[in-house]
């Protein structure tokens, strides 16, 4: 068994901490059906081919008259070409003729363009057009928007509604897509109190929960995510091993908050790491600011995460720990962050052996994007969220960023 005094922080950097973690855990997430209509926000697991062109044929892409081209060739406003009119059909009878064309209609055989309802001038069964409407004018060619054979979802891949509406076009009704991920989130600290408890609780010395709701929320956000939360767990060894217990035969990850520091009162690594299971330790604290007590332990082939229980270190982790972790063990292909180079307002400076996340307000000056870090840093600053629209990364190997100085930034 595993004892708190064989292990020390060694604040490992997230890039080896999430290497080690893939090479010893492989989540085993099995496959189901599921409607299209529920489908969006699953993770599809399968690489999915069209198995048609789309259009599957030449169709109008107005509504109009379908009309063989190279008879236009003439028309002019001092020349009208006339076109009479017959009823839509399979085959167009008549170089001389014309047929009435909705939007996404097939082009009727012997057509090859659509003029215009308004680019025309109609008397009875005749219409005249004045100018010359060029081959496959207002025609969506057979398979210009989706090729026969054309990967269309790959798996691995978040489905997204446009996903949905390529899956629909070709004939699909259920897609096959990994089930939802059972996250247990479990917040520590016996001081930690539910809001429910009123503003009464600070006057008691007690601390309103503000971390694991924010964790949930930002969790709960992604579908292919079940999170259950467990409540609050006080500082004792025992009702920490009996809820992990109890979390781990109902979950495949667990995320705690709280009671990760080195203090005396920090019971959750300690209790966890001497249970009487097959335990392996990733990672005892890593490198970075904020969040620098989060750890990665190992349990019998099941991830738990143990987050700051201060909100900003919590909400720096869940993004650049587990939810990268997650994304690399589950082979996602979405991004997990979107990036984009603006020039940054002020100069900053990071702590040397650490990545720091600075959280700061991206803006629009001129043609260019911006970037202003906030500069409130403590952990528990809730207002440096509520601020923010984006994050400085500065990594462990880089002093800091001079004003001016064009960076890449994340944007939440």
């Amino acid at each position: 068994m595993i004892t708190l005094q064989s292990v020390r922080y060694n604040y490992m950097s997230i890039d080896s901490a999430i290497e080690e973690l893939v090479k010893v855990v492989k989540l085993n997430i099995s496959v189901q059906d599921m409607e299209l209509e529920n489908a969006a926000g699953m993770i599809c697991a399968e690489d999915i081919y069209s198995p048609i062109d789309l259009p599957p044929f030449d169709r109008s892409a107005v509504d109009g008259y379908a009309l063989y081209s190279e008879a236009t060739s003439s028309a002019s406003s001092n020349n009208p070409i006339p076109f009479k009119l017959v009823n839509y059909g399979s085959v167009l009878p008549s170089h001389n003729n014309a047929v009435p064309i909705s939007t996404g209609q097939r082009i009727p055989e012997g057509a090859d363009a659509v003029v215009m309802v308004e680019d025309v001038i109609r008397e009875g069964d005749i219409i005249y057009v004045m100018k010359p409407i060029p081959k496959y004018g207002n025609v969506s060619r057979k398979g210009e928007d989706i090729r026969k054979g054309e990967l269309l979802v790959a798996k691995g891949t978040i489905i997204k509604p446009q996903h949905l509406a390529a899956l629909s076009a070709i004939g699909m009704t259920h897609v096959k897509v990994y089930r939802r991920l059972n996250i247990g989130l479990i917040s520590t600290g016996s001081e930690v109190v539910s809001p429910l408890q009123g503003l009464k609780a600070y006057e008691q010395g007690f601390i309103l929960d503000s971390t694991s709701i924010l964790i949930f929320a930002v969790l709960s956000a992604y579908k292919f995510m079940n999170v259950n939360w467990y409540g609050f767990v006080k500082d004792d060894e025992h009702e920490i091993k009996a809820m992990t217990e109890k979390a781990l035969n109902e979950n495949d990850i667990l995320i705690f908050t709280g009671g990760t520091g080195p203090g005396e009162s920090d019971k959750t690594f300690k209790s966890i790491v001497e249970m009487n299971r097959d335990i392996r330790i990733i990672a005892r604290g890593l490198a970075i600011r904020p969040g620098r007590p989060t750890s990665i332990i190992i349990v019998e082939n099941k991830p738990i995460f143990l987050l700051s229980g201060f909100p900003v270190a919590a909400y720096i982790a869940l993004y650049e720990v587990v939810l990268r972790a997650l994304y690399t063990l589950l082979k996602i292909r979405n991004e997990l962050f979107i990036e984009v180079p603006a020039r940054i307002v002020k100069r900053v400076y990071g702590s040397a052996g650490y990545d720091n996340y600075l959280r700061a307000k991206l803006f629009k000056c001129n043609e260019d994007l911006c970037v202003e870090p906030i500069m409130l840093r403590g952990s528990g600053i809730l207002k440096s969220l509520l601020e923010a629209n984006a994050l400085i990364v500065i990594p462990r190997n880089v002093e800091g960023f001079e004003k001016g100085e064009k960076i890449w930034i994340k944007i939440l």
